[in-house]
């Protein structure tokens, strides 16, 4: 730790609407390490107002959640290897020279999580990212680089997000090149091998447009063709815990996981950046899903009450 003991302010940095479980599981991990901090979810639009917190005398750590990941960057004074190969930052600490150091731990969250669920892991496994925004980053870089599987389809609702993905990733050529098709039809799709490994990175939202309508019905003709052969899907959504896309993956007979064990994976690294210390994760992650499962009742007491009211 830090020479320095004004530390004791923890945040969660993100846009207005700010909905987290991360606060209360942050502050619980402060007290079992003795320390007294505190941790907040910043509803602030501006990336401006955020590194004024972050650069406050009280500042411990920070999380980064959409939409500054990106803006962050170049207002931190150093990040790593993991953040240029990404292009996004969501995790800063103060480097014992005191400097604001940014890195990403999304992507381990989802590696940890499926190589937990799948210890028999082989490297060579087709795999697929479902969505192409910021969270699709982080998976690939997982599915590649660690899991080392051979290709990556992705599907999406919006062909320009995934060619903004492949040209974020095709930036370091001697350094990270991995294999992807962007499946943009069921004829294509059909032509591929089931892939065994899926990391969905939408929100919970139904198909409603005629783009996510194909998408979510390619995503479908994979699980259909793909039964029996010991699949495994991630989401990254974890409101609610059971998103439908999880349920559409266990009616087709793969095994799921669910999305607060992404986030609860992440917890031991950060606070190791954070402090140096060790963590004890299976009471963080019992914690984590007590938090989800009592958010995501609460929310459906409200919409019970709201139907009542009108």
């Amino acid at each position: 730790m830090l020479a320095q003991d004004l530390r004791s302010r923890l945040y969660i940095a993100g846009g207005p609407g700010g909905n987290s479980i991360g606060p209360k599981v942050h502050e619980y991990i402060s007290k079992s390490l003795g320390l007294n901090w505190t941790c907040e979810f910043l509803q602030l639009a501006s990336v401006d107002d955020v590194m004024k917190l972050f650069r406050a005398p009280d500042f411990a750590g920070g999380i980064v959640t959409m939409p500054h990941k990106r803006t962050i960057i170049p207002l931190l004074d150093h990040c790593d290897d993991l953040v240029r190969i990404l292009g996004a930052c969501n995790f800063v600490f103060l480097g014992e020279d005191g400097r604001l150091h940014g890195t990403n731990t999304d992507w381990l969250g989802i590696y940890d999580s499926i190589l937990t669920q799948s210890p028999d892991h082989i490297p060579g496994r087709c795999s697929m990212v479902y969505g192409a925004g910021g969270a699709s980053r982080a998976a690939i870089y997982a599915l590649w680089a660690k899991l080392q599987c051979d290709k990556i389809y992705v599907i999406n609702r919006e062909d320009l997000e995934v060619e903004e993905l492949l040209n974020d990733i095709h930036q370091q050529p001697g350094l990270y090149w991995p294999t992807i098709i962007h499946v943009k039809s069921i004829a294509e799709a059909r032509q591929l091998q089931p892939p065994h490994y899926i990391v969905s990175t939408v929100p919970d939202f139904e198909a409603i447009t005629s783009q996510e309508i194909e998408a979510r019905d390619i995503l479908v003709d994979f699980l259909m063709r793909g039964q029996g052969a010991n699949g495994l899907m991630l989401d990254m959504c974890y409101h609610p815990p059971m998103t439908r896309n999880l349920r559409l993956a266990i009616d087709h007979g793969y095994s799921i996981i669910q999305g607060f064990t992404v986030v609860a994976s992440q917890f031991s690294p950060q606070w190791k950046l954070w402090t140096g210390e060790t963590i004890e994760i299976s009471k963080v992650f019992q914690i984590t899903e007590q938090l989800v499962k009592k958010q995501e009742l609460a929310a459906q007491i409200d919409s019970v009450v709201v139907r009542v009211r009108y």
